[in-house]
């Protein structure tokens, strides 16, 4: 019987393990494509799929081109200082998160039904009333439009930090009012110190979205310098001069966009599985 069961563990061991390796591979192979192309001829790319270039190109003046253009410094801190709107974003996001958690109220749970029920409704419904009155405001094409929205904070980090906190023992909050604590010392020097993994989760995912948008800066920006580099790669492609478009170099700059993503990921990735298995613990 004890055959059985072991060979049985050891099969759906097995399987997870393909099911992981497979959605995996999923995930990898855009990235290795976006490797391959950068170091491929504009013939290569232009012939398909491949997994490992057919002939390695070292245009070393094009590649260096790229690497020292002029605009990707202001680019790269252009995207930096947007993305950063992630940390008041988080820190309002916990400031409501710590109301519906920790405190009893009528009507608590219906508001935490209508913060749900923004994540209905998509950027494209809301975009338009978001430029008139960025418009109205004289906000266009400055950095109001990346950090004003979200001093609301943002309704999945909201859920996501609710949850984390609902799992915190209630017995602190009554030590920390027996000791003299209020309510803002309660969540500044015992819940956010705790919720640590929580809140890095919350601004990894944050900090990506905002590194990625595309949409925003389109809309709301009109000028290159005030371009981060997931819209200056796009407007790399009409300053090279040529009528044939290098997609090679192109790729290039998308890769070099994206390792820093890599990095923050992989530096902060236990604190992101931490996070997300505790939020989900209890509802």
């Amino acid at each position: 019987m004890n055959v059985m069961s072991n060979a049985k563990k050891a099969g759906l061991f097995a399987l997870y393990l393909l099911f992981a390796i497979l959605f995996s591979l999923f995930f990898m192979v855009p990235l290795w494509q976006i490797f391959v192309g950068a170091f491929s001829t504009l013939p290569d790319i232009l012939g398909g799929f491949r997994i490992v270039p057919r002939q390695v190109a070292w245009n070393w003046p094009r590649l260096l081109e790229v690497a020292i253009h002029p605009s990707l410094p202001r680019m790269f801190w252009n995207t930096i200082f947007y993305s950063m709107a992630a940390v008041p974003c988080i820190f309002f996001s916990s400031l409501a998160a710590f109301g519906l958690a920790r405190f009893r109220a009528p009507g608590l749970g219906l508001v935490f039904g209508v913060i749900l029920s923004t994540l209905m409704l998509p950027f494209t419904i809301t975009m338009i009333p978001r430029f008139m009155m960025f418009s109205s405001y004289g906000w266009l094409n400055t950095a109001w439009v990346f950090y004003i929205p979200q001093l609301s904070g943002h309704a999945m980090m909201i859920f996501l930090l609710r949850q984390f906190m609902r799992n915190i023992p209630k017995e602190l909050d009554d030590a920390a009012k027996v000791d003299g604590a209020g309510y803002w010392r309660l969540y500044w020097s015992i819940i956010m110190p705790i919720s640590k993994p929580a809140l890095a989760t919350t601004f990894i995912f944050t900090f990506i979205g905002a590194w990625n948008d595309f949409m925003g800066p389109l809309l709301f920006l009109s000028t290159n310098d005030k371009f981060p580099l997931s819209l200056g790669i796009v407007t790399l492609r009409h300053t090279m001069g040529n009528y044939i478009i290098e997609w090679n170099v192109i790729l290039l700059a998308v890769l070099i966009a994206t390792l820093p993503l890599l990095g923050v990921f992989f530096f902060f990735q236990r604190y992101i599985i931490k996070g997300v298995v505790m939020s989900g613990i209890k509802g």
